[in-house]
């Protein structure tokens, strides 16, 4: 029987948190989930600036409009996803146990964030599309969040994969709109504007 996308996304999840770098590479498309994820959501990003302007007056990424917001996020692509990238591979080589301080190890830090983010979280599946190329996944605390308080009810994530044979590829996050906007709210709520500084990639 050939395997389903379900399939693949346990796969995928049990290197995860095993931390298995050469798993999560052989089944997972970063650099297209990337791109295409950062694409998509600055798209949204811009096209509801005025909104999230009301919402978070204090942060200046919405003060001066969706032009400018994209100006933005376009020269400084580079950085923001060589920063996503550099962060997940301290979580996969074990380096974040060498954090220090967000200032004197950024990178290690966010890594260690990730992996207490990760031990606080239970992810549950939704129902199995055996002839569609996507699988679903609704991510919640679990308990109290330890540490995070209740910073995620669920974030219920719709994720596409490729066909490669009797394979699958995951490449895409399916639902970026509906993502946005509650993990932007925790980044509003958790993200400390010194973490903004320092940061050398």
């Amino acid at each position: 029987m050939i395997d389903t996308p379900h399939d693949e996304l346990k796969r995928i999840l049990t290197a995860i948190s095993s931390r298995d770098a050469e798993t999560f590479a052989a089944r997972v498309d970063l650099k297209t989930l990337m791109n295409v994820g950062y694409d998509e959501a600055t798209d949204f990003l811009a096209d509801n600036c005025a909104k999230f302007h009301k919402l978070y007056p204090h942060d200046l990424f919405f003060k001066f409009g969706s032009r400018i917001l994209r100006i933005y996020n376009d020269k400084f692509r580079g950085v923001h996803l060589g920063l996503i990238s550099k962060v997940i591979a301290a979580y996969f080589d074990g380096s974040f146990r060498d954090a220090d301080t967000f200032a004197k190890t950024p990178i290690k830090f966010l890594a260690a964030e990730l992996d207490r983010l990760l031990k606080a979280v239970r992810a549950d599946f939704g129902e199995e599309n055996i002839s569609g190329d996507t699988a679903t996944l609704a991510v919640k605390m679990v308990g109290d969040g330890s540490s995070y308080g209740r910073m995620i009810d669920t974030l219920n994530f719709v994720l596409e994969f490729d066909r490669r044979g009797d394979e699958w590829r995951l490449r895409k996050i399916k639902n970026v709109e509906e993502l946005v906007p509650p993990i932007l709210d925790i980044a509003e709520t958790y993200w400390p504007a010194s973490w903004d500084l320092g940061i050398k990639l």
